[in-house]
C-alpha cells in the first residue's frame, strides 16, 4: 500500500456499480511511463509471438518512455489472443524481454482473419472477472484461466439475453467483448462515471462494488499513471457490474472501505519474486481477499508502483 494518506470520494454509481475514488500525492514519477494501450498507439511497443502459449517477448522501441504492462490486460492477434499474468516494466530501448502470459482464445493457433500472426495489433481490454484475474495472477493455471473465461461469457451473455461468443473466434475473451450488444450496454455506464475521475488530478486510484459487495481497488504511486490506465479500470468494473447484475442496488459506505483497505493493508506474509529486469512483486493473502503489489526497482525498494487489492 502507499505510505502517503489517501482520501477517498464517492460512492459515484450507476446500477448495481458503486465507485470510490482515491486522492493522494505521488511516491513515483510516473511521467516516464507508457501504458500498454498508449504504447500500441504510439507504435513504442512490438509484442512477438513466440510460439509457446506461456510466454511472449514485448520490445520497448520508445529512446524514453518505460511501458508498464498491467497483469491482465490483453494482447489481441498473434496465434491466439493473450493475458499477460503479472504486472511487468519494459525499459526505454530494452530489445526483447521474456514475458509471461495466458492464453484466453481455446482452440486457436493459426492467423485469424488479417491479423499477423508472428505479432500482437493492440491492447485496449482487461480481464475484468474476478475468478479470471486470480486464476491467472494467484494460481497461475492456464486450465483455471479457460474455465473462468468460460463461465464469464456465459456470464455476459446472461446479461444481454445473447450469445456473446463470436463466429470468427467462439472461445476468443476479447472478441465477446467487442461485442455490439454488450458495448451499447457499457455505454451507459461510462456516460455516467467516465468523467469522476477526469478532472480530479489528484485521483491516484479507485475500489469498486459489485452489488454492495467488494470487488476489487487499485492505487498507484504515480495520478499520471493512474489516469493512463483509468479507461481500463473502469471498463473492468463495468463488465463486472453487467455480469453480475441481479436487481439488487445496495449502495456501501466509507466505512466499509476503510474497514477493507485496513483489512488488507495489515497483511504481513508476503511471497515475494522478481521479473527481470527490474520489477518485483509481493503477493499477499489474508482471510478476505489477496494483496498484489508491484515495486520498479530502478525507483526504490519502497515505493510501491501499483497495489491491487481482489477481494475473495
Amino acid at each position: 500500500m502507499t505510505k502517503n494518506p489517501l482520501i477517498a470520494s464517492g460512492p459515484y454509481t450507476h446500477e448495481n456499480l458503486a465507485i470510490f475514488l482515491f486522492h493522494g500525492s505521488d511516491e513515483v514519477d510516473g511521467g516516464g511511463y507508457a501504458s500498454l494501450t498508449e504504447a500500441f498507439e504510439k507504435k513504442y511497443v512490438l509484442v512477438h509471438e513466440t510460439g509457446t502459449v506461456g510466454q511472449l517477448e514485448v520490445e520497448n522501441l520508445s529512446e524514453t518512455f518505460d511501458i508498464f504492462i498491467q497483469a491482465g490486460d490483453i494482447l489481441k492477434g498473434g496465434r491466439q489472443d493473450r493475458t499477460v499474468g503479472i504486472d511487468f516494466i519494459i525499459p526505454a530501448r530494452s530489445g526483447r524481454i521474456p514475458v509471461p502470459a495466458f492464453c484466453v482464445e481455446m482452440g486457436r493457433w493459426h492467423k485469424r482473419g488479417f491479423e499477423d500472426a508472428a505479432e500482437f495489433s493492440s491492447s485496449t481490454h482487461s480481464v475484468h472477472a474476478k475468478s479470471i484475474r486470480l486464476a491467472a495472477k494467484r494460481t497461475m493455471d492456464q486450465n483455471d484461466v479457460w474455465h473462468s473465461i468460460a463461465e464469464s461469457q456465459k456470464e455476459l451473455g446472461s446479461a444481454l439475453k445473447k450469445s456473446v461468443h463470436a463466429p470468427a473466434s467462439p472461445t476468443s475473451y476479447q472478441l465477446s467483448v467487442e461485442d455490439s450488444a454488450l458495448e451499447t450496454k457499457k455505454l451507459e455506464y461510462y456516460v455516467k462515471l467516465r468523467g469522476i475521475a477526469e478532472n480530479r488530478p489528484d485521483a491516484i486510484g479507485y475500489a469498486f462494488y459489485v452489488n454492495g459487495e467488494r470487488n476489487s481497488a487499485d492505487i498507484y504511486g504515480s495520478t499520471q499513471l493512474f489516469h493512463k490506465l483509468w479507461d481500463k479500470l473502469l471498463d473492468v468494473a463495468i463488465l463486472e457490474a453487467i455480469s453480475g447484475q441481479n436487481g439488487k442496488v445496495i449502495l456501501p459506505d466509507k466505512a466499509n472501505l476503510e474497514a477493507w483497505l485496513k483489512e488488507a493493508g495489515n497483511v504481513q506474509r508476503s511471497d515475494t519474486k522478481k521479473a527481470a529486469p527490474r520489477t518485483r512483486l509481493e503477493t499477499k493473502s489474508y482471510p478476505g481477499g489477496v494483496v498484489f503489489e508491484t515495486f520498479d526497482e530502478a525507483v526504490g525498494d519502497q515505493a510501491v508502483l501499483h497495489t491491487n487489492v481482489i477481494s475473495k
